[in-house]
């Protein structure tokens, strides 16, 4: 990610120097300014070559780095994606349990109806049993009477 540079201030040259160095009349001064010409020439060209070499590392570094940023990009929307559809199972999941508990329960009160009904359906046959044999037992003891006291006329 290229960040944002202030302005860089290159070091000024001064124009270079006019005299000749090997005169006579030398004292010293174009010496001096001819290598104070020569110094900032030299800087200058090291703080060019410092900010090629800066640009070039950073124009490598965003080249390196798109290929990772697209898959982090990619990565995020898989993710999101994914997210969505386990929210989408949860509530389908709380929905079909809803719907089983209410299965659960409508089945529980259907089988305790159904066992009531089979339970009062069995005490009125049992009752209805009692009461027969009772009724066939007294007829059978009033007829075994009935015929004791035939026998014995």
């Amino acid at each position: 990610m290229p960040q944002s540079e202030s302005p860089v201030q290159l070091t000024q040259v001064p124009p270079k120097p006019t005299c000749n160095p090997n005169s006579f009349f030398d004292s010293g001064t174009c010496r001096d300014s001819i290598n104070a010409y020569n110094q900032a020439v030299q800087q200058r060209t090291r703080e060019e070559i410092q900010l090629y070499v800066n640009r070039q590392k950073e124009l490598a570094s965003s080249q390196a780095t798109a290929p990772l940023q697209q898959q982090i990009s990619d990565l995020n929307k898989l993710v999101s994606s994914q997210q969505g559809q386990i929210k989408k199972l949860q509530e389908q999941i709380q929905g079909d349990s809803t719907v089983a508990i209410q299965a659960r329960t409508e089945a529980h009160t259907a089988g305790l109806q159904s066992g009531a009904g089979i339970g009062f359906g069995a005490t009125l046959l049992l009752f209805g049993l009692i009461f027969g044999v009772r009724k066939l037992a007294r007829n059978f003891t009033v007829t075994k009477k009935a015929q004791a006291k035939a026998a014995s006329a």
